[in-house]
């Protein structure tokens, strides 16, 4: 027990010693935590978005003129189930009102949108589900050449296009976002380090004496490695609390506003990526201390 309190009174006597380059020390492990948490964050909300979207993938849109008749629109509904590669049971039409109510539904808090209007601007539409999302963009062409679609439609829309934009972002945020947290990370084990070079350099004569007295080399040591550590976890804490504000603060809000973009968070994950982030500050930390004591400590 009195081996505990002396390593436990070095460590923090230690810590008040070299204030400034501890803080410094905990603000580098909290910024790099801290962008590893946001990077986590964020590469989930892409990575869910994409999932969610990736049903609208074999989807196809087309939005009919108003001058489009009964007999036509019937015409243009039988092309399209005769083709093999449309699924048949998910074949939807909407009619301009159909449009107008799927719209006001989805805008419950802003009557204001619809209210004004003095007739309705949203077109019919036939909502058309290829068997294989693969094939989405041969069907849209032969939709779009078809006798019975020529100069019936405004737009053909599929989103394709949309994913691979959002799959190349999602691509270039991970890969960007580790590095930056590995260079931090290797940064805060050498700026751990360099507090730990200071801590021995000042108790050289202190640990000379213990040398000579006879303490081991881990009762010389433990002060050392526990000083690393706790740097470690107060810089993850901070780091925590940060990636927690963002979350509550930001990505809540913009999940809840932004609700037509399909964002969303796994649930569970911050209970997996806090633990980490503690695990990953004491890492930096006896990592730090590791590295300076095998190079500045010879006992």
């Amino acid at each position: 027990m009195n081996r505990l309190m002396y390593v436990l009174e070095e460590t923090f006597s230690s810590l008040r010693k070299n204030l400034i380059l501890a803080v410094a020390a905990v603000a580098v492990v909290a910024v790099s935590l801290g962008i590893l948490g946001l990077v986590v964050l964020g590469v989930n909300v892409l990575s869910n978005t994409i999932k969610n979207s990736e049903s609208k993938v074999g989807e196809i849109n087309i939005y009919l003129k108003d001058q489009v008749t009964e007999t036509e629109r019937v015409e243009m509904q039988r092309v399209i189930e005769s083709m093999p590669e449309v699924n048949k049971e998910k074949l939807v039409y909407k009619s301009k009102a159909d449009a107008l109510e799927e719209f006001k539904n989805q805008h419950p808090d802003n009557p204001e949108l619809w209210e004004l209007l003095e007739e309705n601007p949203l077109p019919a539409s036939f909502v058309v589900v290829t068997l294989d999302p693969a094939k989405v963009g041969e069907v849209a062409n032969r939709l779009e050449n078809d006798p019975a679609f020529q100069g019936k439609y405004e737009r053909i829309k599929t989103a394709s296009p949309v994913i691979e934009k959002l799959e190349n972002v999602y691509e270039k945020f991970r890969y960007v976002g580790f590095l930056v947290v590995i260079v931090l990370g290797v940064v805060s084990i050498l700026l751990v380090s360099v507090t730990i070079q200071v801590a021995i350099f000042a108790r050289r004569r202190e640990i000379a004496i213990m040398k000579l007295v006879g303490a081991t080399n881990w009762f010389i040591r433990w002060p050392f490695v526990l000083e690393g550590i706790s740097e470690g976890l107060v810089g993850s804490a901070v780091a925590i609390l940060v990636a927690l504000a963002v979350k509550v603060w930001i990505l809540d809000k913009l999940i809840d506003n932004l609700q037509f973009l399909r964002l969303s968070l796994s649930p569970g994950l911050l209970a997996v990526l806090f633990p980490c982030m503690v695990l990953g500050g004491v890492v930096i930390g006896a990592l730090g201390s590791a590295y300076a004591l095998g190079r500045f400590l010879e006992v």
